[in-house]
């Protein structure tokens, strides 16, 4: 199952003409603190904004993860991170799957935003469509 991680970061926002949609401000700022540990771990990262924020997918052998990254409120640095593991399939869309290299991914993500000291740092398992598990909705 995925992760939700939420917290606060006060970022400086140098130019904000440069992002998509609000959800995407400062979002390459997180994505900046977290990318050089990613690096060290993982190969074969992308990253980029799109239209709902900003992401870091690792293609691994046998195992895709992604890093998403959404501005909840950007005057108050306030940021939520998906962590996702899937799994590739043949002709068809990788499935989410709870893998260990999730695990190894959220310690790293953790690790890093505690080091770059982050307020209010919650995590959270949620469902494959990122409704907090146990949520009916």
């Amino acid at each position: 199952m995925p992760y939700r991680l939420k917290f606060k970061k006060p970022v400086a926002i140098s130019d904000p003409e440069k992002y998509i949609n609000d959800c995407c401000i400062g979002g390459d700022l997180v994505l900046a603190q977290l990318l050089p540990g990613l690096r060290e771990r993982f190969q074969d990262i992308r990253s980029d904004q799109e239209d709902w924020g900003w992401f870091a997918w690792v293609d691994q052998p046998g195992v895709k993860l992604a890093v998403d990254v959404f501005t909840e409120e950007a005057e108050a640095g306030e940021f939520i991170m998906h962590l996702t593991s899937r799994k590739p399939r043949l002709l068809l869309a990788a499935k989410i799957e709870d893998l260990p290299e999730l695990e190894v991914l959220r310690d790293q993500v953790v690790g890093d935003l505690k080091a770059w000291q982050v307020e209010d740092l919650s995590v959270e398992r949620v469902d494959e469509r990122y409704f907090a598990v146990g949520d009916n909705r």
